[in-house]
């Protein structure tokens, strides 16, 4: 467990979805607050991400005694320093104890900025509303509810996804082992022989560091989330989006410079 700092609370202003709990180690020297003075966030105004300060007068507070941080609720205000328009207002539950200090998000003004992936979003576009669904759950943290939709969107879109790596497979240096493996999971087959053919069904500049993303998510689709706390379906929830955007960011970027080249070529 982390010892808490002002870069952790910022992290969790900027970043945390409302209603999860995050909990650190009380620091050695005895904070007042959890106030900390500037966040990083996008200004609707300026549609951008922009430093935001807290630039309420604090008051001098000489000769006034400094009471340690207590279980209650916290209150933040940050402008934009660009325009001085934009204001992000955040409300905290925090539950301190000798040795550690807990805190959720419960109240946040403006919503939070949901960011989409634009490679996703164009790749998924016939699963727009399932993809939608699951970047709402991941922004609020709603961990089997993240879970669940990108599992059905790899269902739906797993012979998309493996169309682009044989395409590029069959375009690049042909490699006979990897086109039948991607053959073979097409087949009717259990489950657990379908993740052992797709370890072998990428090429390896696919697997960094050897790890397999094709693997990984059809590994996703065997596992079941009864069983699986909210805080687990969200944890791999967030990796299955990290290998989906991965594998297709990657693909579409070898696809549009090989027919950008092909065209140069061409024209010569």
């Amino acid at each position: 467990m982390e010892v808490l700092t002002d870069k952790n609370i910022k992290a969790f202003l900027e970043e945390a979805p409302l209603y999860v709990w995050y909990e650190f180690k009380a620091p050695v020297s005895t904070r007042s607050s959890l106030w900390i003075n500037a966040i990083d966030s996008f200004c609707e105004i300026c549609k951008t991400i922009r430093p935001f300060h807290d630039m309420r007068s604090r008051g001098g507070g000489a000769g006034m005694v400094v009471k340690a941080l207590s279980t209650g609720e916290s209150y933040f205000e940050f402008t934009c320093v660009s325009c001085r328009k934009q204001r992000h207002e955040y409300l905290v539950e925090q539950v301190v104890n000798e040795e550690t200090i807990k805190f959720q998000k419960y109240g946040q003004l403006p919503r939070k900025h949901l960011e989409r992936d634009k490679v996703l979003q164009k790749f998924f576009s016939e699963d727009s509303e399932n993809y939608e669904k699951a970047v709402v759950c991941l922004s609020h943290g709603y961990g089997i509810g993240a879970f669940v939709y990108l599992r059905r969107i790899i269902e739906n879109n797993i012979y998309k996804l493996l169309d682009l790596v044989l395409e590029d497979a069959t375009s690049s240096e042909p490699n006979e082992a990897i086109i039948a493996s991607l053959s073979d999971l097409r087949t009717e087959s259990p489950m657990s022989e379908k993740i052992k053919v797709a370890n072998n069904a990428l090429p390896s500049y696919l697997k960094p560091d050897g790890l397999n993303p094709l693997g990984r998510l059809y590994q996703v689709l065997s596992e079941g989330v009864h069983n699986l706390s909210d805080e687990e379906c969200l944890r791999r929830a967030n990796i299955v989006k990290e290998c989906l955007k991965y594998l297709v960011s990657e693909l579409s970027s070898r696809k549009e410079n090989r027919a950008k080249f092909k065209s140069m070529i061409g024209e010569l």
